[in-house]
This record gives structure tokens, sequence and C-alpha cells, in this order.
């Protein structure tokens, strides 16, 4: 949250933009590719274009720790998506993976890219190396008006586990969800929520 600048009230930071409701255009297939120092640049980009938001240098700069939780996702040797987890201690033991952004470029959505990219962190979080490092879950925020999105990890098997009141700032609503996927075996750890989208 401290890393993101406001650039426009009334919008979602981490969604409304970001997500797709697939089946309407014909799918495409990603092409995904490893984010280095070098291409930096290139997602900083996307994330302007695809994001109300402006995410400061320092965001960045943290990314490099978190280099093998992030994909940049292209099409047609063009960078149309991408997707930043950060590895992260939990509170009741094991890691966590946070999925920071999820982002697709508008003329592409509604195409399984942003599928493509959440599975491939799925995947990830299954993988011996993140089993080793004791994953237990994948966790998100989401607007609580974003609707599309919340539907949409849904289909993951995310649940809704919390809202938190004031989270954003100068965006209404300014509530988020926390959403949450166990992982490697373990139980959610919280209680869900029934909310509707």
């Amino acid at each position: 949250e401290a890393q993101v600048e406001e650039r426009s009230s009334g919008s979602s930071p981490l969604g409304r933009l970001t997500m797709e409701d697939e089946g309407r255009r014909k799918a495409l297939k990603l092409d995904l590719g490893n984010l280095t120092e070098k291409n930096m640049g290139q997602l900083k980009k996307l994330n302007t274009a695809t994001f109300p938001v402006k995410y400061k240098d320092q965001f960045y700069l943290d990314l490099v720790k978190y280099f093998d939780y992030c994909r940049l996702g292209f099409y047609a040797d063009v960078l149309v998506g991408s997707i930043c987890c950060r590895l992260e201690d939990r509170e009741d033991g094991g890691k966590a993976l946070y999925i920071m952004t999820l982002s697709i470029l508008e003329p592409y959505r509604k195409r399984n890219l942003a599928s493509q990219l959440v599975q491939w962190i799925l995947d990830r979080a299954q993988s011996k190396e993140c089993q080793e490092k004791d994953v237990r879950e994948i966790y998100l925020h989401v607007q609580t008006s974003n609707k599309t999105a919340l539907q949409f990890y849904k289909k993951f098997g995310f649940k809704v586990t919390e809202k938190i009141c004031d989270y954003y700032h100068n965006i209404d609503p300014p509530d988020c969800y926390v959403l949450r996927r166990p992982m490697n075996g373990h139980d959610l750890a919280h209680e869900v929520l029934d909310i509707n989208p």
C-alpha cells in the first residue's frame, strides 16, 4: 500500500483495470518471460498503462528480491501482461505468496491471459522449491466493489477471508477484501466470509 501514488480518484488500484471476463473473445497463448533488471522499464510502462495508480520507484527496487515470483507475458513478442508476487512470512508459521500486481493491456483482455498468469503462480507455489520453503498459501487484496476480480479469483479456489476498511486512500470505495488460497496440502487458516459478487 505504501508503494502506491494515487493518480486518479474513483478507481481501484489493484484490479478493475486488470481482470478479465473470459469466454467472449478468442483465447490467446502467452509466452512467459523472466523479469530482470534490464526489462524492468517495460514493466513500469505496462503498469502505467494498466493501473490507475503510479507505483513508486521503491516498488520496482524491491521487486529485484522477488524475480523468481514474477513473470512477464508476451504475445507476438509484445509485452501484454504481468504478474508480480512476493514471498512473505506468515504470522502462524510457514510462508505465503502475495500477489502484488496482475495486469493485462486493454486490447488483450478477455482472452484467457490473466488466467495463464495466475495458473503460473499456482504451479510455482506447488513447486518442489516452494514446498521446501513451506509455502502454505497465496493471497491478495481486491477492492470491495470489484466484482469481476472477485469472481475471477474464486474460479481458482480463492476465498474471501477478511474485509479491511480504509485500505486504499483517495479511492472510493476505500475498502478491500483479502482473498486466500491454501497451498501444498495446508488448510485455510482463516474463516471464510460469505460474499457473493
